[in-house]
């Protein structure tokens, strides 16, 4: 046992001394915290002497408490490590140098703006003067962010500004407009640092980021107001929006009344705190509804994003009347000492929230999830009735009361219960108690009531999206894939966006986008062989009953037979390349160039790892989503969605990716695969995602898919196809005089240099695949021009004016 317990402290030992080596500012700073916070409390407690006696030093020293103390070190462990592996020792050095005075030397500037001559620092920020060790961190964090990839490049910048914006606005102390002007510092001094041409201007994200990012910002702005209700002396310019959150029938605030307002209405919202767990509890309740629409940003609800606008709008309003609506009340506070308060406070407190607004709405396309109908009905119906109820308790209540209420339909405003405008309850102390418990608890109660109903139609609880009616539609269509199979596009029809048709029997399927008038297909009927060629028909037959034209896009033109035998004119599209990986080998001169990239990656020790999303280590996962939002970033269109993948249609269980990885675990590319099933198996895979990092050698694709091939043949899989690049073609097919096929060869002519689809094609031709022409198959040539454009319109649903100008041209 001693010899085991010496060998564990020897290899603990030497992992602490190649950590040591690995971070040694890291290292330093954290003895530097350690001791000088030690020492802090040991000097205050023996002498009286603060850490504001201890100069520069006091930068380090977290004296706060235990709590504190752990918090800080696992922030530099974290964060200082974090910038150290990113941007190296004296880089991470100099950034926490230079954040740190210049970020605080602003900060103490502060205290010379006001233009009356007063210390306007003093009034906004109050009297605190320790600076706090989190200000070197945020600045240094923000500066290694430009080290990072476009991914948590873009994450560490917003999730870093979201919180310091959040406690400075909420909470105010000093400490946290320096950690503000640090981390703007950091975002410059990073530029300067890093080598290399710097990209300028808007660096594009994915809808999937764009989610997470918007979901971020959305919940700690409902964090922040109880930071504000809580906090002991906060100061912030929405410290008094918190108020006006948490206030509201339940406790009048000093100074404010219906008829004109003091300057004691803005110092009662400063000094209202939530002091007991009843009143806090109540004053959540409206930030409930932010907390369920920010889990549903993250999920991509649209739902969700009309919510969160419908609740900022409301908290805007609210802090609008309380400060402006009520006559008189802006000149009296005006004629207080904090003037530049007064004037700061009312701007922030309306116009953060309708910024907040503002942006979900201009963002709103990324979140492409709409719930069903049926659901909106009832969110709609639960509210409505809630608020009925609410409604009616209170008047029939304040009927009820011993006092005389003079005017009781004004109570029907407690039903925005926390987000009343404060001004309406100067009465409240003279009201019967019994009405005063029912104002108190009937907002928060409506507000807990939009928070539980939203949950469905948002999504924000697990597997919540699945249950309406377009889940259970593509539930259907999953269970008759794996029954039955279908074409190329087979896997993709279970992808969110997509609309469903079944058959009368249930056998066939089929999956569409509808633009206008126009609905597009994904791929040909999905089900059992027999019934597909009636699919076709019937579901022709729906669209025109419903004043539809519909396409089949990219169908096999076997398959188009039945249709062209109907009248219908096809045109081709994209070219199907598969083979049977059974048969499939390496030789041959054709194939050259893939042996080459398999010799090649084999003696450079890399390996590939087939698995599904779920089943990866994490480490991995993260490297893949930071490799496609490098991707994305490096793109100036849109993503592209309807026949094309990304990483959301990665994480779906049935789904294969395959990852290129080096000797040290690093992720040089990653490819996923689709699978195809007849009669409950899989027997073939579908080529999808294709993603690689810069820094990944040249043939690092070839060796993926020829890996593929080996694991496929291990299977037992029949076909394994390297899909379609959708609007290109290897130029074999007859020529077509259509306008749409002018308009599809323009658009896939100028997105060549952007997402390289004919380069696409000559890659797949290096493994002599089978060529299966795919065609567009349609019923009237007057439809073409609308068709066209349904068409674009399906893989580029975000493409604005600007952008499609920039395509005709060929800067796309």
């Amino acid at each position: 046992m001693p010899g085991k317990v010496q060998a564990a402290t020897v290899a603990a030992a030497r992992t602490v001394g190649r950590s040591v080596r690995r971070y040694p500012v890291t290292t330093v700073v954290v003895l530097l915290v350690l001791v000088t916070s030690v020492v802090g409390v040991v000097l205050r407690v023996s002498h009286g002497i603060t850490p504001s006696h201890f100069g520069p030093l006091r930068v380090f020293a977290a004296s706060t408490g235990l709590l504190a103390l752990v918090a800080t070190i696992v922030g530099v462990v974290v964060l200082l490590g974090a910038s150290e592996r990113l941007m190296g020792p004296w880089r991470t050095v100099t950034a926490f140098v230079v954040t740190t005075v210049v970020g605080t030397g602003l900060g103490a500037l502060t205290a010379f703006l006001d233009p009356d001559g007063r210390p306007i620092g003093s009034l906004l920020l109050g009297r605190a003067t320790s600076f706090d060790p989190w200000t070197a961190m945020v600045g240094t964090i923000v500066t290694a962010s430009a080290f990072a990839g476009p991914l948590w490049r873009r994450r560490i910048r917003v999730n870093a500004f979201a919180v310091v914006a959040a406690l400075l606005l909420y909470a105010g102390h000093v400490s946290d407009l320096y950690a503000a002007f640090a981390a703007l510092v950091g975002w410059g001094l990073g530029t300067m640092l890093r080598s290399g041409p710097a990209r300028i201007g808007w660096v594009r994200s994915s809808h999937r980021e764009t989610r997470v990012l918007l979901g971020t910002v959305v919940l700690v702005s409902a964090v922040g107001p109880v930071i504000a209700l809580v906090s002991r002396a906060r100061v912030g310019l929405l410290a008094p929006l918190a108020a006006v959150v948490g206030a509201g029938p339940v406790t009048p605030v000093r100074g404010c009344h219906a008829d004109g307002a003091v300057d004691t209405c803005l110092r009662g919202l400063l000094d209202y705190r939530a002091t007991d767990p009843w009143t806090l509890l109540l004053a959540v309740a409206p930030l409930l509804v932010l907390v369920v629409g920010g889990l549903g940003l993250f999920r991509g609800s649209r739902f969700a994003v009309w919510l969160v606008v419908a609740v900022d709008l409301v908290t805007a309003i609210a802090a609008a009347v309380t400060y402006s609506a009520v006559p008189g009340r802006v000149q009296q506070l005006h004629a207080s000492e904090n003037l530049v308060v007064v004037d700061l406070s009312i701007a922030a407190s309306i116009v953060v929230p309708l910024a907040t607004a503002l942006v979900l709405v201009v963002l709103r396309r990324s979140f492409t999830v709409l719930p069903s109908r049926r659901r909106i009905a009832t969110f709609a119906v639960v509210v409505l009735a809630a608020a009925a109820v609410i409604v009616v308790v209170v008047l029939v209540t304040a009927a009820s009361s011993p006092q005389r209420v003079p005017d009781p339909f004004r109570l029907v405003i407690a039903v925005l219960g926390p987000l009343s405008p404060v001004t309406f309850w100067d009465r409240l102390p003279a009201m019967d108690p019994a009405l005063r418990f029912v104002l108190g608890v009937s907002g928060p109660l409506l507000w807990t009531v939009i928070a539980l109903a939203a949950i469905r139609p948002t999504g924000a609880a697990p597997h919540a999206l699945d249950t309406d009616e377009v889940g259970m539609d593509r539930a259907r269509a999953r269970a008759l894939l794996e029954a039955a199979g279908g074409d190329t596009f087979g896997w993709m029809t279970t992808w969110q966006g997509n609309a469903y048709w079944f058959a009368a029997d249930g056998r066939a399927g089929v999956a569409f986008r509808r633009n206008g008038r126009v609905a597009v297909t994904v791929g040909g009927p999905f089900g059992w062989p027999d019934a597909r060629d009636r699919a076709m028909t019937e579901f022709a037959r729906y669209c025109d009953d419903n004043g539809w034209t519909a396409v089949f896009y990219g169908i096999e033109a076997t398959a188009a037979e039945h249709l062209t035998g109907q009248g219908w004119a096809t045109l081709p599209v994209a070219e199907d390349a598969d083979f049977d990986p059974r048969t499939w080998t390496t030789t041959g001169k054709k194939k050259q160039d893939v042996r080459t990239s398999v010799n090649k990656a084999k003696r450079e020790g890399i390996t590939a790892l087939w698995s599904s999303w779920q089943d990866l280590p994490v480490a991995t996962t993260r490297q893949i989503e930071a490799i496609s939002e490098e991707w994305v970033s490096e793109r100036e269109l849109p993503e592209m969605g309807f026949t094309l993948g990304g990483i959301d249609e990665m994480r779906d269980p049935a789904v294969r990716t395959l990852v290129a990885l080096d000797a040290a675990g690093t992720v040089l590319a990653v490819t996923s695969w689709l699978p195809t099933f007849r009669e409950g198996r899989v027997v073939g895979w579908t080529l999808d995602v294709m993603r690689r990092t810069a820094a990944a050698p040249n043939g690092v694709m070839e060796f993926l898919v020829a890996s593929a091939a080996d694991r496929m043949r291990e299977d037992g899989v029949e076909r394994l196809s390297l899909s379609a690049a959708p609007l290109a073609s290897s130029g074999d097919a007859p020529p077509s005089s259509d306008g749409v096929q002018n308009l599809l060869d323009l658009v896939g002519g100028v997105l060549e240099p952007v997402y390289g689809f004919r380069s696409l094609l000559r890659f797949k031709a290096k493994f002599g695949p089978d060529l299966h022409p795919l065609v567009l198959a349609y019923p009237d040539p007057v439809a073409l021009p609308s068709i066209g454009i349904a068409v674009v319109r399906a893989y580029l649903p975000d493409l604005s004016l600007r952008q499609a100008v920039a395509l005709v041209r060929g800067r796309g």
